[in-house]
């Protein structure tokens, strides 16, 4: 039986996502299917659909200076969603961007 747990952290502050998802007993890398796209992502375990959704921001699937990947530590799936970064984002908003 499998444990629904999922936790997610910031890594990196403002460049990774991690989320965690507990493994039920005997899981190997084959039983897993994970697929990662821009804006969304869909994880399989043993065949039953975990996750699968759009993400509240996008990730870069294959960023150039890292990418998102996912792999097994122990007994939890880690996924890690690489960010997408916007180097001409403005970091401030100034009160005359609102009127």
């Amino acid at each position: 039986m499998m444990t629904q747990v999922l936790m997610t952290a910031n890594i990196s502050p403002g460049y990774e996502v991690e989320v965690e998802i507990d493994l039920p007993d005997g899981c190997k890398a084959r039983d897993v299917d994970v697929k990662i796209k821009t804006d969304n992502v869909s994880v399989k375990i043993c065949d039953r659909t975990i996750v699968h959704g759009d993400l509240l921001n996008r990730c870069d699937p294959e960023a150039f200076l890292g990418e998102s990947y996912w792999e097994i530590r122990g007994t939890r799936l880690v996924v890690i969603l690489q960010k997408v970064f916007v180097k001409d984002c403005k970091q401030t908003l100034d009160i005359e961007d609102l009127l």
